[in-house]
């Protein structure tokens, strides 16, 4: 079975790419410290393009690489549609970095297809494990408990709301419920002012599940939505409502191809009243904004009054097959992911932190996190699950057949049950 999944996956990679990646000059990003001590290289890929992200990622490989002489940790940005693709080929040919960043939820996929080294025996000493929050750890382990790597940030999504639009529209108050949000988004959408009433990424990648999830497990007539029946009654009301606003002009059909940084650029720039963002541009958000409206952040009113829905995201490193150096890479998650480095992290870049002990000095944004905070109450997470990659692609190729082709909802959802129902027949996803 493994054989074969690697053998689908790598057509599809090979289909999407017939060579290596063309890497994002990091230097164009920031300063990256050069190998003056002449120590061992770890490479390490990651996909971090948002501004916060990808400063951080090198200001921490620098301090890190100042610390000790043992290695040095040379990040290397990949796009996260072409990192996936490397990784799909280089579990057949061996080609891999030495330290692999992975979205939470696909690393299943990727332990099953032998892309991560299990490195539990580096960990099972370790005190400082207990401290990880056991949802994010999970996404890090096989269904035997081994450990691959771990996790290093986790985040949600909410509502940007832009008050001046709201209050021109003669809408008072943040929407709370669907219908109240269908209403606020048909009224702050003003062609005369090049503005829609909301912007979301639906591209066809996991950030357009991550976006698009909320929408389908909302809570509606007091029934929350499951991935295991999409054939429900109410299950395709979020999905129909997203299709009615790009089909009545109130959200733009780019949305198919934007990701999340397009779509929360939209919404900074005065092109979209309110907009689906992640907890990580509250970094910058004020900046960019820069005072040009007043703006609020408000939980996703996916469904009921009272109700909200939303999706665990976050990141997670792990050991990839073929590491030249085991016991350093693993030294440096511990150091990367210890409680000190967390808070650090959490702070610069805008994400919640993976441990208990970690404790962040926002000191900006204060009420914007709280609200987060509050959301990931209400948030799903993605898997773990194997098979995670191909339940992803049929949520967002049944919203593309919505935005794209007209498509009822409930046929194109109707359709993504077909191949998703017997997946988590076969293998639940676990409760949450």
């Amino acid at each position: 079975m493994k054989r074969k999944m690697v053998s689908v996956l790598l057509s599809m990679a090979m289909a999407a790419t017939l060579a290596m990646p063309v890497l994002a000059d990091d230097a164009a990003l920031t300063e990256l410290a050069p190998n003056d001590k002449g120590a061992e290289e770890l490479t390490l890929w990651h996909y971090f393009d948002a501004s916060a992200d990808a400063q951080a990622i090198i200001d921490f490989c620098n301090e890190y690489n100042q610390l000790q002489d043992a290695v040095y940790i040379n990040p290397t940005y990949v796009s996260r549609q072409e990192l996936m693709n490397q990784y799909t080929i280089g579990a057949v040919s061996g080609e891999l970095p030495d330290i692999g960043m992975v979205d939470s939820p696909d690393m299943a996929s990727y332990i099953s297809l032998g892309v991560f080294e299990d490195v539990s025996d580096k960990f099972a000493d370790w005190d400082e494990i207990e401290n990880f929050y056991p949802g994010p750890l999970s996404s890090c382990k096989d269904a035997d408990g081994k450990i691959y790597g771990l996790p290093q940030n986790s985040n949600c999504l909410c509502l940007a709301v832009n008050m001046d639009a709201l209050k021109e529209a003669g809408i008072e108050e943040i929407p709370t419920n669907l219908d109240a949000f269908k209403e606020a988004v048909e009224k702050t959408t003003d062609a005369d002012q090049s503005r829609y009433g909301f912007a979301m990424s639906a591209v066809s990648t996991e950030e357009g599940t991550f976006q698009l999830l909320p929408w389908i497990v909302a809570t509606h007539n007091g029934t929350k939505t499951s991935l295991s029946d999409l054939t429900a009654a109410d299950a395709a009301i979020g999905l129909d409502v997203l299709g009615g606003f790009v089909a009545n002009g109130q959200m733009s059909p780019e949305c198919v191809n934007w990701t999340q940084a397009d779509d929360y650029n939209q919404f900074c720039a005065g092109k979209a009243a309110l907009a689906e963002i992640g907890t990580w541009h509250l970094a910058t958000i004020a900046d960019d904004v820069n005072g040009a409206f007043e703006y609020k952040v408000a939980l996703l009113p996916t469904g009921d009054e009272g109700t909200s829905s939303s999706t665990i995201g976050g990141e997670n490193f792990g050991i990839c097959t073929g590491c030249k150096n085991v016991d350093e890479a693993t030294n440096f998650l511990k150091w990367f992911m210890s409680a000190e480095q967390e808070a650090k992290w959490a702070v610069q870049a805008g994400k919640l932190p993976i441990r208990s002990d970690a404790e962040p000095a926002y000191d900006y944004e204060e009420d914007g996190f709280q609200m987060f905070l509050d959301e990931m109450n209400y948030a799903l997470a993605r898997g773990p699950h194997a098979e995670w990659p191909t339940i992803s692609e049929q949520i967002y190729t049944a919203a593309q057949k919505v935005f794209l082709n007209g498509e009822a909802a409930a046929d194109a959802l109707a359709a993504a049950n077909e191949v998703i129902a017997p997946i988590l027949e076969a293998n639940p996803l676990p409760e949450q």
